[in-house]
């Protein structure tokens, strides 16, 4: 005996069909999402490692850099975070290196770019606002680091009167050239 479908009867499968593919896209999407944030989670945690890999390499090598170029540094202030009276963060440097007459405020980024140089102006902008008290009284200088840079925001950096440094194999060095004339920006008391 043939079962004889209505047409109520095929709109009903339709519909019960739909049902689950909705269901099924549904689950295909939350697993997605899921999926999705594990990875952008993963990925936040290695640049996190690189970022802390490439601030070491110039934590370990900033001093003697400046050293070479006449600067006598002997204080290095990693993650350096000022605060306003109610606990909000004014600004942070990557590594604020300093001595009875100077500081240099250096930001180290994996891949330095014209708008990290821009920022970093702004910063230094505002620890000459609200100083540090290792900061204050001295000659402050810049310097931005970065282990990718294309050659042009090398070049509008030293522009700008920040000193560029940049890995050599082991080790990492200064761009500028000897003669250099560095930008220099007093910080009151």
């Amino acid at each position: 005996m043939k079962t004889i479908l209505t047409k109520q009867d095929v709109l009903n499968l339709i519909a019960a069909s739909s049902v689950e593919s909705k269901s099924s896209m549904e689950q295909i999407k939350l697993e997605f999402a899921k999926q999705n944030a594990e990875l952008n989670k993963k990925i936040g945690e290695l640049t996190d490692t690189i970022g802390e890999s490439a601030e070491s390499q110039v934590r370990e090598s900033v001093i003697a850099l400046f050293r070479s170029r006449g600067i006598i540094l002997d204080e290095i202030f990693p993650r350096a975070i000022k605060e306003d009276s109610d606990g909000t963060k004014l600004y942070e440097i990557d590594l604020l290196v300093v001595n009875t007459v100077y500081a240099v405020a250096v930001e180290v980024k994996n891949r330095l770019r014209q708008k990290d140089v821009e920022n970093h102006l702004k910063q230094i902008e505002k620890i000459r606002k609200h100083p540090m008290s290792c900061v204050k009284g001295k000659i402050l200088l810049a310097a931005v680091a970065g282990m990718l840079m294309k050659q042009e925001v090398a070049e509008f950096a030293m522009k700008k009167g920040l000193f560029v440094i940049k890995p050599k194999g082991d080790s990492v060095k200064i761009l500028n050239k000897p003669d250099f004339k560095f930008n220099e920006w007093y910080v009151g008391k």
